[in-house]
């Protein structure tokens, strides 16, 4: 809970600085990807949307690249079982809210690799 909270206040900080806000997390097609972009605002966007303690931030192509070769059972299970990767970075269980169910995480990470696999498509279209 200590985590969420430092992550909370933290994106609070940096939208205010950075100017960040919900529009650089589009809207995706299909009633899984709207379910999980709401959960992903609630829960995820606090860190991802900042990079906090390694987070990928899903608008930065470099980022989501090679996690994308990953296949999306290995995504889920980090998201919902808390990993530590490279660089000491780190991601706790469910995002630290041990209230999501399975589902829920699983509809976050399709609605995180949809955007990020947006952004990437844009890159790439403006290349």
């Amino acid at each position: 809970m200590a985590l969420r909270a430092w992550c909370s206040v933290l994106g609070l900080l940096l939208a205010s600085v950075a100017g960040g806000g919900e529009s650089a997390y589009v809207n995706l097609s299909g009633e899984t990807m709207a379910q999980g972009r709401a959960i992903w605002l609630a829960n995820c966007e606090r860190c991802h949307g900042y990079g906090v303690a390694g987070a990928p931030i899903p608008m930065t192509p470099a980022d989501w690249k090679p996690r994308l070769e990953q296949d999306q059972a290995t995504l889920y299970r980090h998201a919902i079982e808390g990993f530590f990767g490279p660089r000491y970075t780190m991601m706790p269980p469910r995002g630290g809210n041990a209230q999501l169910s399975d589902a829920e995480v699983k509809a976050a990470v399709d609605y995180m690799t949809g955007l990020a696999r947006h952004y990437i498509n844009q890159q790439e279209q403006t290349k």
